[in-house]
């Protein structure tokens, strides 16, 4: 044989070869689709919870007489990270502050009792007087919540659970709208 070797190519086990590639491809991209589904779904979602709480919110903004729904703000001073080091995520905690500074701060330096004397019945004023400022805010809160269905893969790959709760707040001031003939 004059000191080749010849080899034999076997076309069936590449071409089996191939498939199974193909196959491995077409699943990773599927599960790519359906992550991108399933994060176009929480989005949504959230979109209209939120949409939800503000019109709860802005439902009890403009009627004539004031309704607090649900609790007060708090007064956050500061986030601390939670065990993400992500601020402003979900195990993040809250540091409360102190309304006082406010007062103390914005309305001390008013001189609420100098400008009641030219303002009778002005906000500020009540503010200082009445000592508390979050009463003055008249604030109107909705809020709104929602279960998220996981999909089967996502629950199975990533997530591991049914649902995901999304919770919308809103936060708007009484307008306290006067009927005006």
């Amino acid at each position: 044989m004059n000191g080749t070797i010849k080899y034999r190519r076997r076309r069936g086990t590449r071409a089996g070869q191939a498939i199974a590639e193909l196959v491995v491809g077409l699943i990773a991209l599927l599960v790519i689709i359906m992550c991108m589904l399933q994060i176009q779904s929480l989005a949504l979602t959230h979109t209209q919870t939120l949409n939800a709480a503000r019109a709860q919110a802005g439902a009890d903004a403009v009627i004539s007489s004031y309704v607090l729904r649900n609790e007060m703000p708090p007064w956050v001073n500061n986030i601390s990270s939670g065990r993400d080091s992500i601020r402003y995520s979900q195990d993040d905690s809250k540091l409360t502050g102190n309304p006082g500074y406010v007062t103390d701060g914005i309305v001390a330096r008013a001189k609420p009792s100098d400008l009641a004397h030219y303002v009778p019945g002005n906000e500020l004023s009540a503010a200082a007087s009445s000592g508390g400022l979050m009463n003055e805010l008249y604030l109107t809160h909705g809020r709104q919540q929602t279960a998220v269905g996981i999909f089967p893969v996502i629950k199975s790959l990533v997530y591991g659970t049914d649902t995901i709760q999304m919770q919308g707040d809103a936060w708007l001031s009484w307008t306290h709208i006067e009927n005006v003939k």
